[in-house]
């Protein structure tokens, strides 16, 4: 992943991190679902594994999620990924998760469990900064990237060590609260990723949260991110039945 990303970065191709809920029945058949995913022009998928207290997401991936705990478990949901790595042994695969999760399972189980059904990396948004040394660490480890969050409410003190840690791509905040769906970009994300780059980043900055329409995308190219995180919109494609249409217009707007 952090070499098939940093290729593209390179040269100059625009990057599509999309989320997939793990375990959601709503979604349909993961392999296949995914498949479309890919081949509507997703670069690396951003799995999703359900937890009862998604406090930074909205309604559409709480939903999501809730359906998701009905019918399996976090840990369950980690083991279906084995499956979507025999099927796509090439493509980025990236889990998406609250910390609470790694916890639950004890990070250094956590950290061989997901390396064995073989994903990439692993995102957490909400380690505590107690636990993100011992965190990065066992992901080293292990052979995965730790991709970073990096908060719309960058403090200048903390740019510096964005830039050196980023794996990956940095998943930057693009706008205030919530994930799902919502009007405009946060001017504020232009200024961070001048921020980031003038402290020497080198992994693809990607911004995510409420991004769902094709003139967002544009925003956010024109502000000089490398690549854009779509979750919420996403499965509300799906669930309406035009995601391929949908997948297709962003990366479309990336691509122009």
């Amino acid at each position: 992943m952090e070499k098939v990303l940093g290729e593209k970065k390179s040269a100059g191709d625009k990057i599509f991190v999309g989320y997939f809920p793990l375990g959601d029945f709503k979604m349909g058949d993961a392999i296949s679902r995914v498949g479309e995913f890919i081949d509507d022009g997703i670069d690396v998928l951003e799995l999703g594994i359900p937890y009862e207290r998604p406090v930074l997401d909205g309604a559409v991936v709480a939903s999501s999620m809730a359906r998701a705990l009905e019918v399996t478990s976090p840990a369950a949901a980690v083991d279906s990924i084995s499956a979507l790595r025999n099927a796509y042994p090439d493509v980025c695969l990236q889990i998406m998760t609250y910390y609470e999760v790694i916890e639950a399972m004890g990070v250094d189980v956590f950290c061989e469990r997901v390396a064995a059904v073989g994903v990439d990396g692993v995102l957490a948004p909400n380690v505590p900064d107690a636990a993100k040394a011992a965190l990065s660490e066992a992901l080293e480890r292990n052979g995965l990237i730790e991709p970073l969050f990096v908060p719309i409410d960058l403090a200048d003190e903390d740019v510096a060590g964005y830039a050196a840690a980023g794996r990956g791509y940095l998943f930057l905040q693009a706008q205030e609260g919530k994930t799902g769906p919502r009007e405009g970009v946060s001017p504020r994300v232009a200024d961070d990723i001048a921020r980031l780059r003038n402290a020497g980043a080198t992994a693809a900055l990607c911004a995510g949260f409420g991004i769902s329409r094709p003139s967002q995308v544009k925003s956010l190219m024109a502000m000089g991110a490398d690549g854009v995180i779509v979750g919420s919109s996403i499965i509300e494609a799906v669930l309406e039945g035009n995601s391929r249409e949908y997948i297709s217009s962003l990366r479309a707007a990336l691509d122009e």
